[in-house]
Protein backbone atom coordinates (compact mmCIF):
# COMPACT_ATOMS: atom_id res chain seq x y z
CA UNK A 1 0.00 0.00 0.00
CA UNK A 2 2.92 2.12 0.97
CA UNK A 3 4.22 2.53 -2.70
CA UNK A 4 0.93 2.92 -4.14
CA UNK A 5 0.14 5.50 -1.82
CA UNK A 6 3.69 7.31 -2.72
CA UNK A 7 2.86 7.29 -6.47
CA UNK A 8 -0.83 9.05 -5.53
CA UNK A 9 1.46 12.12 -3.70
CA UNK A 10 3.72 12.02 -6.59
CA UNK A 11 0.72 12.42 -9.12
CA UNK A 12 -0.56 14.99 -7.04
CA UNK A 13 2.38 17.10 -7.26
CA UNK A 14 2.88 16.56 -11.25
CA UNK A 15 -0.02 17.92 -11.46
CA UNK A 16 0.56 21.02 -10.04
CA UNK A 17 -0.29 20.42 -6.18
CA UNK A 18 1.79 22.83 -3.70
CA UNK A 19 1.00 20.49 -0.76
CA UNK A 20 -1.17 16.67 -0.57
CA UNK A 21 -2.46 14.39 1.80
CA UNK A 22 -4.32 11.48 1.69
CA UNK A 23 -6.10 9.23 4.47
CA UNK A 24 -6.68 5.64 4.01
CA UNK A 25 -9.37 4.05 6.46
CA UNK A 26 -11.01 0.81 6.82
CA UNK A 27 -12.94 -0.56 10.09
CA UNK A 28 -15.94 -2.20 11.16
CA UNK A 29 -18.47 -0.91 14.29
CA UNK A 30 -21.85 -2.16 15.78
CA UNK A 31 -24.02 -0.21 17.14
CA UNK A 32 -27.13 -1.78 19.42
CA UNK A 33 -30.65 -0.03 20.87
CA UNK A 34 -32.76 -1.47 23.18
CA UNK A 35 -35.98 0.29 24.52
CA UNK A 36 -38.71 -0.78 26.79
CA UNK A 37 -37.73 -4.10 26.87
CA UNK A 38 -36.75 -4.66 22.31
CA UNK A 39 -33.95 -4.34 20.64
CA UNK A 40 -35.52 -1.49 18.29
CA UNK A 41 -31.57 -0.98 16.23
CA UNK A 42 -29.04 -3.73 15.45
CA UNK A 43 -26.41 -2.59 13.01
CA UNK A 44 -23.20 -3.75 12.22
CA UNK A 45 -21.27 -2.47 9.41
CA UNK A 46 -18.00 -2.02 7.22
CA UNK A 47 -16.46 0.70 6.20
CA UNK A 48 -13.15 1.57 3.67
CA UNK A 49 -11.64 4.24 1.76
CA UNK A 50 -9.88 7.18 1.19
CA UNK A 51 -9.78 10.88 0.78
CA UNK A 52 -7.18 12.74 -1.45
CA UNK A 53 -7.13 16.99 -0.55
CA UNK A 54 -5.01 19.28 -2.35
CA UNK A 55 -3.58 22.59 -2.14
CA UNK A 56 -3.64 24.00 -5.93
CA UNK A 57 -3.20 27.89 -6.53
CA UNK A 58 -4.68 29.00 -3.18
CA UNK A 59 -7.18 26.89 -3.51
CA UNK A 60 -8.06 23.52 -1.98
CA UNK A 61 -9.40 20.53 -3.60
CA UNK A 62 -11.08 17.47 -1.88
CA UNK A 63 -11.91 14.24 -3.37
CA UNK A 64 -12.77 10.72 -1.63
CA UNK A 65 -13.54 6.94 -2.57
CA UNK A 66 -15.09 4.23 -0.72
CA UNK A 67 -12.50 2.05 -2.89
CA UNK A 68 -9.03 2.74 -1.97
CA UNK A 69 -7.25 1.20 -4.73
CA UNK A 70 -4.02 2.63 -6.65
CA UNK A 71 -6.91 3.81 -9.85
CA UNK A 72 -9.73 4.70 -7.72
CA UNK A 73 -7.14 6.77 -5.57
CA UNK A 74 -5.31 8.28 -8.58
CA UNK A 75 -8.78 9.37 -10.15
CA UNK A 76 -9.16 11.29 -6.73
CA UNK A 77 -6.40 12.98 -7.14
CA UNK A 78 -7.27 14.24 -10.81
CA UNK A 79 -10.66 15.33 -9.74
CA UNK A 80 -9.44 17.29 -6.43
CA UNK A 81 -6.44 18.74 -8.31
CA UNK A 82 -9.74 19.83 -10.91
CA UNK A 83 -11.72 21.23 -8.46
CA UNK A 84 -8.98 23.19 -6.39
CA UNK A 85 -7.68 24.74 -9.77
CA UNK A 86 -11.71 25.57 -11.45
CA UNK A 87 -11.66 27.29 -7.87
CA UNK A 88 -8.71 29.11 -7.61
CA UNK A 89 -9.53 32.13 -9.65
CA UNK A 90 -12.20 33.25 -7.24
CA UNK A 91 -10.22 32.99 -3.82
CA UNK A 92 -9.92 35.51 -1.96
CA UNK A 93 -8.00 34.46 1.09
CA UNK A 94 -5.41 31.49 -0.75
CA UNK A 95 -4.82 28.53 1.68
CA UNK A 96 -1.70 27.60 2.53
CA UNK A 97 0.22 25.21 5.08
CA UNK A 98 3.07 25.59 7.30
CA UNK A 99 6.56 23.76 6.92
CA UNK A 100 6.14 20.66 9.01
CA UNK A 101 9.21 18.27 9.58
CA UNK A 102 8.03 14.47 7.76
CA UNK A 103 7.21 11.53 10.50
CA UNK A 104 7.24 7.68 9.94
CA UNK A 105 5.32 5.94 12.66
CA UNK A 106 2.99 2.94 13.81
CA UNK A 107 0.38 3.65 16.50
CA UNK A 108 -0.75 0.39 18.28
CA UNK A 109 -4.46 1.17 19.90
CA UNK A 110 -3.71 -0.56 23.84
CA UNK A 111 -6.81 -2.45 24.92
CA UNK A 112 -7.55 -5.48 26.45
CA UNK A 113 -10.50 -6.73 24.98
CA UNK A 114 -11.34 -6.69 21.46
CA UNK A 115 -15.22 -6.22 21.10
CA UNK A 116 -15.14 -7.92 17.60
CA UNK A 117 -14.14 -10.78 19.57
CA UNK A 118 -17.48 -10.34 21.77
CA UNK A 119 -19.90 -12.44 19.88
CA UNK A 120 -22.67 -10.07 18.69
CA UNK A 121 -25.47 -11.69 20.89
CA UNK A 122 -23.86 -11.35 23.89
CA UNK A 123 -23.17 -8.18 23.07
CA UNK A 124 -26.80 -7.05 22.79
CA UNK A 125 -27.80 -9.27 26.34
CA UNK A 126 -25.30 -6.54 27.82
CA UNK A 127 -27.11 -3.72 26.79
CA UNK A 128 -30.29 -5.65 27.59
CA UNK A 129 -29.52 -6.11 30.93
CA UNK A 130 -28.85 -2.48 31.16
CA UNK A 131 -31.61 -1.77 29.88
CA UNK A 132 -34.00 -4.08 32.14
CA UNK A 133 -32.34 -2.68 35.45
CA UNK A 134 -32.96 0.59 34.91
CA UNK A 135 -36.70 0.00 33.89
CA UNK A 136 -37.39 -2.70 36.61
CA UNK A 137 -36.16 -0.29 39.17
CA UNK A 138 -39.63 1.20 39.84
CA UNK A 139 -43.65 0.94 38.36
CA UNK A 140 -43.01 4.88 37.77
CA UNK A 141 -39.78 4.45 34.89
CA UNK A 142 -42.22 4.84 31.60
CA UNK A 143 -39.37 4.70 29.32
CA UNK A 144 -36.02 3.62 28.73
CA UNK A 145 -33.47 3.57 25.96
CA UNK A 146 -30.00 1.58 26.31
CA UNK A 147 -27.26 2.27 23.71
CA UNK A 148 -23.91 0.79 22.71
CA UNK A 149 -21.38 1.58 20.04
CA UNK A 150 -18.02 0.18 19.07
CA UNK A 151 -15.76 0.62 16.25
CA UNK A 152 -11.88 -0.94 15.48
CA UNK A 153 -10.33 0.08 12.18
CA UNK A 154 -7.20 0.79 10.47
CA UNK A 155 -5.76 4.19 9.23
CA UNK A 156 -2.99 5.73 6.96
CA UNK A 157 -2.01 9.24 6.89
CA UNK A 158 0.53 10.47 4.01
CA UNK A 159 1.58 13.96 2.64
CA UNK A 160 3.80 15.35 0.71
CA UNK A 161 6.08 16.72 2.98
CA UNK A 162 6.95 12.43 3.35
CA UNK A 163 4.83 11.79 6.70
CA UNK A 164 3.35 8.47 6.74
CA UNK A 165 1.96 7.04 10.17
CA UNK A 166 -0.15 4.19 9.83
CA UNK A 167 -2.34 2.67 13.25
CA UNK A 168 -5.43 0.80 14.30
CA UNK A 169 -8.02 2.50 16.58
CA UNK A 170 -10.76 0.78 19.01
CA UNK A 171 -13.57 2.71 21.03
CA UNK A 172 -16.97 1.58 23.07
CA UNK A 173 -20.01 3.46 24.46
CA UNK A 174 -23.09 3.05 26.46
CA UNK A 175 -25.54 5.22 27.09
CA UNK A 176 -28.82 4.92 28.86
CA UNK A 177 -31.57 7.28 29.13
CA UNK A 178 -34.73 7.02 31.43
CA UNK A 179 -37.93 8.93 31.70
CA UNK A 180 -39.92 8.77 34.68
CA UNK A 181 -43.62 9.94 35.35
CA UNK A 182 -45.89 10.70 37.97
CA UNK A 183 -49.39 12.22 37.40
CA UNK A 184 -48.46 14.83 34.77
CA UNK A 185 -44.75 15.51 35.94
CA UNK A 186 -42.57 13.70 33.72
CA UNK A 187 -38.84 14.01 34.33
CA UNK A 188 -35.47 12.19 32.49
CA UNK A 189 -32.15 11.44 33.50
CA UNK A 190 -29.21 9.81 31.44
CA UNK A 191 -25.61 8.13 31.63
CA UNK A 192 -23.36 7.98 29.19
CA UNK A 193 -19.77 6.89 28.49
CA UNK A 194 -17.21 6.42 25.94
CA UNK A 195 -13.67 5.82 26.07
CA UNK A 196 -10.82 4.68 23.66
CA UNK A 197 -10.96 1.18 25.22
CA UNK A 198 -12.29 -2.16 24.40
CA UNK A 199 -15.20 -4.06 25.68
CA UNK A 200 -13.62 -4.44 28.76
CA UNK A 201 -14.70 -0.76 29.75
CA UNK A 202 -18.20 -2.39 29.31
CA UNK A 203 -17.65 -5.13 31.36
CA UNK A 204 -16.44 -3.01 33.88
CA UNK A 205 -19.76 -1.28 34.31
CA UNK A 206 -21.66 -2.25 37.24
CA UNK A 207 -25.54 -2.38 36.20
CA UNK A 208 -26.47 -1.00 39.93
CA UNK A 209 -24.58 2.12 39.53
CA UNK A 210 -25.02 2.90 35.81
CA UNK A 211 -28.73 1.84 34.40
CA UNK A 212 -30.21 1.69 38.67
CA UNK A 213 -28.53 5.20 39.78
CA UNK A 214 -29.67 6.65 36.63
CA UNK A 215 -33.69 5.49 36.89
CA UNK A 216 -33.06 6.92 40.49
CA UNK A 217 -31.91 10.36 39.17
CA UNK A 218 -35.12 10.15 37.03
CA UNK A 219 -37.43 9.49 40.15
CA UNK A 220 -35.99 11.85 42.10
CA UNK A 221 -36.79 14.88 40.47
CA UNK A 222 -40.67 13.61 40.40
CA UNK A 223 -40.45 14.96 43.97
CA UNK A 224 -37.92 18.24 42.98
CA UNK A 225 -39.66 21.52 42.87
CA UNK A 226 -39.80 23.95 39.93
CA UNK A 227 -36.54 26.04 39.40
CA UNK A 228 -36.62 29.63 40.42
CA UNK A 229 -35.38 32.16 37.62
CA UNK A 230 -33.15 35.07 37.86
CA UNK A 231 -29.22 35.68 39.05
CA UNK A 232 -27.58 33.31 41.56
CA UNK A 233 -24.20 32.55 42.81
CA UNK A 234 -23.74 29.01 41.73
CA UNK A 235 -21.52 25.86 42.30
CA UNK A 236 -21.58 23.69 39.38
CA UNK A 237 -19.90 20.21 39.18
CA UNK A 238 -17.49 18.67 37.20
CA UNK A 239 -20.26 17.20 34.31
CA UNK A 240 -21.52 20.89 33.74
CA UNK A 241 -17.58 22.20 34.13
CA UNK A 242 -17.09 20.19 31.10
CA UNK A 243 -20.08 21.11 29.09
CA UNK A 244 -18.90 25.35 29.59
CA UNK A 245 -15.00 24.47 28.90
CA UNK A 246 -16.23 22.90 25.61
CA UNK A 247 -19.31 24.51 24.29
CA UNK A 248 -18.35 28.13 25.77
CA UNK A 249 -14.91 28.25 25.27
CA UNK A 250 -13.43 25.61 23.34
CA UNK A 251 -14.92 26.41 20.14
CA UNK A 252 -14.32 29.90 20.69
CA UNK A 253 -10.84 28.84 20.41
CA UNK A 254 -10.38 26.66 17.54
CA UNK A 255 -8.33 28.80 15.32
CA UNK A 256 -10.08 28.42 12.27
CA UNK A 257 -13.15 30.13 13.93
CA UNK A 258 -10.60 32.94 15.10
CA UNK A 259 -9.46 33.50 11.75
CA UNK A 260 -13.31 34.04 10.25
CA UNK A 261 -13.98 36.68 12.48
CA UNK A 262 -16.31 34.33 14.04
CA UNK A 263 -15.09 33.81 17.54
CA UNK A 264 -14.86 36.88 20.92
CA UNK A 265 -11.37 35.28 21.19
CA UNK A 266 -9.71 36.90 18.13
CA UNK A 267 -7.25 39.61 19.05
CA UNK A 268 -7.09 38.96 22.55
CA UNK A 269 -3.81 36.83 22.71
CA UNK A 270 -2.14 37.76 26.03
CA UNK A 271 -5.33 39.39 27.58
CA UNK A 272 -6.89 38.43 30.60
CA UNK A 273 -10.37 36.20 29.14
CA UNK A 274 -11.38 34.37 32.71
CA UNK A 275 -10.82 35.23 36.24
CA UNK A 276 -7.03 34.49 37.91
CA UNK A 277 -6.90 30.97 39.07
CA UNK A 278 -9.07 29.05 35.79
CA UNK A 279 -6.26 27.33 32.89
CA UNK A 280 -7.66 25.97 30.23
CA UNK A 281 -6.32 23.14 28.67
CA UNK A 282 -6.94 20.98 25.07
CA UNK A 283 -4.72 17.45 25.85
CA UNK A 284 -5.40 14.60 23.54
CA UNK A 285 -2.60 12.90 25.18
CA UNK A 286 -4.48 12.37 28.49
CA UNK A 287 -4.60 8.13 28.45
CA UNK A 288 -8.17 6.62 27.01
CA UNK A 289 -10.46 8.79 27.11
CA UNK A 290 -12.94 9.42 24.59
CA UNK A 291 -10.92 12.67 22.60
CA UNK A 292 -7.26 10.75 23.12
CA UNK A 293 -4.98 10.41 19.95
CA UNK A 294 -1.45 10.15 19.35
CA UNK A 295 -1.61 11.75 15.78
CA UNK A 296 -4.12 14.41 14.37
CA UNK A 297 -5.38 13.59 10.96
CA UNK A 298 -3.20 15.79 9.80
CA UNK A 299 -0.05 13.77 10.99
CA UNK A 300 0.68 16.56 13.67
CA UNK A 301 1.68 14.72 16.85
CA UNK A 302 -0.25 15.06 19.57
CA UNK A 303 0.42 17.77 22.30
CA UNK A 304 -1.13 19.28 25.21
CA UNK A 305 -2.23 22.91 24.70
CA UNK A 306 -2.79 25.90 26.97
CA UNK A 307 -5.08 27.84 26.02
CA UNK A 308 -5.63 29.78 28.71
CA UNK A 309 -2.69 30.45 31.92
CA UNK A 310 -4.26 31.98 35.43
CA UNK A 311 -6.88 33.71 33.48
CA UNK A 312 -4.59 34.88 30.39
CA UNK A 313 -5.47 33.70 26.67
CA UNK A 314 -2.16 31.79 25.84
CA UNK A 315 -3.06 30.76 22.25
CA UNK A 316 -5.66 28.58 20.11
CA UNK A 317 -6.36 24.95 18.04
CA UNK A 318 -4.70 25.16 14.81
CA UNK A 319 -4.65 23.22 12.19
CA UNK A 320 -1.61 22.71 9.35
CA UNK A 321 -3.45 25.95 7.66
CA UNK A 322 -4.44 28.25 10.72
CA UNK A 323 -0.69 27.58 11.99
CA UNK A 324 0.65 28.75 8.72
CA UNK A 325 -1.68 31.75 8.99
CA UNK A 326 -0.69 33.07 12.72
CA UNK A 327 2.90 32.38 12.80
CA UNK A 328 3.08 29.22 15.29
CA UNK A 329 3.55 25.80 15.25
CA UNK A 330 0.60 23.27 14.56
CA UNK A 331 -0.08 20.69 17.81
CA UNK A 332 -2.26 18.06 16.74
CA UNK A 333 -6.02 19.60 16.48
CA UNK A 334 -6.99 18.96 13.14
CA UNK A 335 -9.44 16.08 12.77
CA UNK A 336 -12.20 14.73 10.35
CA UNK A 337 -15.02 12.03 10.74
CA UNK A 338 -13.64 9.41 7.80
CA UNK A 339 -12.16 9.36 4.50
CA UNK A 340 -14.91 11.48 2.96
CA UNK A 341 -14.66 14.39 4.71
CA UNK A 342 -11.41 16.74 5.10
CA UNK A 343 -10.10 17.59 8.31
CA UNK A 344 -10.97 20.70 10.18
CA UNK A 345 -9.66 22.16 13.70
CA UNK A 346 -11.59 20.58 16.18
CA UNK A 347 -10.74 19.79 20.28
CA UNK A 348 -9.89 16.95 21.81
CA UNK A 349 -10.19 16.31 26.17
CA UNK A 350 -11.16 19.97 27.24
CA UNK A 351 -10.75 21.04 30.37
CA UNK A 352 -10.10 23.86 33.32
CA UNK A 353 -7.58 23.09 35.60
CA UNK A 354 -7.84 22.21 39.42
CA UNK A 355 -7.32 24.39 42.10
CA UNK A 356 -7.20 23.58 45.53
CA UNK A 357 -10.35 24.59 46.78
CA UNK A 358 -12.30 20.98 48.02
CA UNK A 359 -16.18 21.05 47.74
CA UNK A 360 -16.78 20.55 50.95
CA UNK A 361 -15.16 24.02 51.46
CA UNK A 362 -16.46 25.76 48.53
CA UNK A 363 -19.87 24.86 49.99
CA UNK A 364 -19.39 25.89 53.79
CA UNK A 365 -17.91 29.03 52.25
CA UNK A 366 -21.20 30.00 50.18
CA UNK A 367 -23.96 31.69 52.08
CA UNK A 368 -26.72 31.57 49.34
CA UNK A 369 -27.06 30.45 45.94
CA UNK A 370 -27.82 27.11 43.96
CA UNK A 371 -25.56 23.83 43.50
CA UNK A 372 -25.75 22.73 40.10
CA UNK A 373 -25.55 18.97 38.96
CA UNK A 374 -25.54 17.15 35.74
CA UNK A 375 -26.80 17.95 31.98
CA UNK A 376 -25.30 16.41 28.66
CA UNK A 377 -26.27 19.64 26.64
CA UNK A 378 -25.61 22.62 25.47
CA UNK A 379 -24.83 25.20 22.87
CA UNK A 380 -22.97 28.22 21.86
CA UNK A 381 -22.86 31.46 19.53
CA UNK A 382 -18.85 31.50 18.72
CA UNK A 383 -19.14 35.44 17.31
CA UNK A 384 -21.81 36.31 20.11
CA UNK A 385 -19.69 34.78 22.94
CA UNK A 386 -23.47 33.54 24.39
CA UNK A 387 -23.84 30.20 25.58
CA UNK A 388 -26.70 27.64 27.36
CA UNK A 389 -25.88 25.00 29.36
CA UNK A 390 -28.51 22.38 30.60
CA UNK A 391 -28.86 21.17 34.12
CA UNK A 392 -30.30 18.00 35.15
CA UNK A 393 -30.24 18.98 39.34
CA UNK A 394 -30.51 21.71 41.43
CA UNK A 395 -30.45 22.41 45.09
CA UNK A 396 -30.51 25.49 46.99
CA UNK A 397 -27.91 26.35 49.31
CA UNK A 398 -28.21 28.34 52.22
CA UNK A 399 -26.06 28.84 54.57
CA UNK A 400 -23.47 26.11 53.54
CA UNK A 401 -25.63 23.78 52.92
CA UNK A 402 -27.65 21.84 50.43
CA UNK A 403 -31.35 22.62 50.78
CA UNK A 404 -34.60 22.05 48.50
CA UNK A 405 -34.19 20.02 45.45
CA UNK A 406 -35.41 21.33 41.98
CA UNK A 407 -35.80 20.44 38.36
CA UNK A 408 -35.85 21.76 34.71
CA UNK A 409 -32.90 24.25 34.57
CA UNK A 410 -30.02 26.09 32.39
CA UNK A 411 -28.03 28.60 32.30
CA UNK A 412 -26.65 30.91 30.02
CA UNK A 413 -24.60 34.55 29.49
CA UNK A 414 -21.77 35.55 27.99
CA UNK A 415 -18.93 33.02 27.70
CA UNK A 416 -15.72 35.79 29.34
CA UNK A 417 -18.26 37.28 31.56
CA UNK A 418 -19.04 34.11 33.21
CA UNK A 419 -15.40 32.82 33.24
CA UNK A 420 -14.58 36.23 35.02
CA UNK A 421 -16.97 35.33 37.94
CA UNK A 422 -15.49 32.41 38.62
CA UNK A 423 -14.86 32.95 42.54
CA UNK A 424 -13.13 29.20 43.80
CA UNK A 425 -11.66 26.11 41.73
CA UNK A 426 -12.10 22.95 42.91
CA UNK A 427 -9.56 20.52 43.24
CA UNK A 428 -11.28 17.38 41.88
CA UNK A 429 -11.23 16.98 37.99
CA UNK A 430 -13.82 14.97 36.22
CA UNK A 431 -14.06 13.67 33.11
CA UNK A 432 -17.72 12.32 32.09
CA UNK A 433 -18.58 14.13 28.58
CA UNK A 434 -17.32 10.94 26.57
CA UNK A 435 -19.16 11.98 23.21
CA UNK A 436 -19.25 13.17 19.82
CA UNK A 437 -18.96 16.86 19.07
CA UNK A 438 -20.15 18.30 15.66
CA UNK A 439 -19.15 21.04 13.50
CA UNK A 440 -19.34 21.77 10.00
CA UNK A 441 -21.77 18.34 9.95
CA UNK A 442 -19.12 16.86 11.04
CA UNK A 443 -18.75 14.30 14.12
CA UNK A 444 -15.46 13.45 16.25
CA UNK A 445 -15.15 11.84 19.60
CA UNK A 446 -14.53 14.56 22.35
CA UNK A 447 -14.12 14.61 25.76
CA UNK A 448 -14.36 17.40 28.69
CA UNK A 449 -14.18 17.83 31.82
CA UNK A 450 -12.97 19.85 35.05
CA UNK A 451 -13.44 20.68 38.54
CA UNK A 452 -16.55 22.04 40.54
CA UNK A 453 -16.64 25.78 40.36
CA UNK A 454 -18.20 28.20 42.00
CA UNK A 455 -19.51 31.44 39.69
CA UNK A 456 -21.12 34.70 40.91
CA UNK A 457 -24.21 36.19 39.52
CA UNK A 458 -25.34 33.35 36.97
CA UNK A 459 -28.34 33.56 34.98
CA UNK A 460 -29.96 30.77 35.43
CA UNK A 461 -33.06 29.90 33.73
CA UNK A 462 -36.39 28.25 35.76
CA UNK A 463 -39.52 28.15 35.65
CA UNK A 464 -40.56 30.14 39.02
Amino acid sequence: MREIIEDVLKLAKSLGAEFADLRVTEGTGTSISVQDGIADRVNTGHASGAGVRVLVDGAWGFAPTNNATAEEMKRCVRDAVSMAKAASADVSDPGMVCDIEPIEDHVEAEFEVDPRDIPLSQRVQTVYELERAARETDRRIVNTIASYRDSAGTSIIANTAGTYITGTAVRCGLNIHVTALDGDVRQSASKHQSNSLGYEMIQAIDPQTFAVATAQKALALLSAKRAPAGKFDVIIDPLICGLLVHEAFGHNCEADAVWSGNSILRGKEGQQVAARGVSIYDDPTLPKLNGSFSYDHEGTPAKRHVLVEDGILQGYMHSLETAARFGVRPEGSCRCQGHNYGPIVRMSNTLIAAGDCSFEDMLADTKSGLYLAGGHWGYVFTARGQFTCNVENAWAIENGKLGQHYRNVCISGLTLETLSKVTAVGDDVRFELGGTCGKNGQGVPVDSGGPHLRISDVVVGGQE
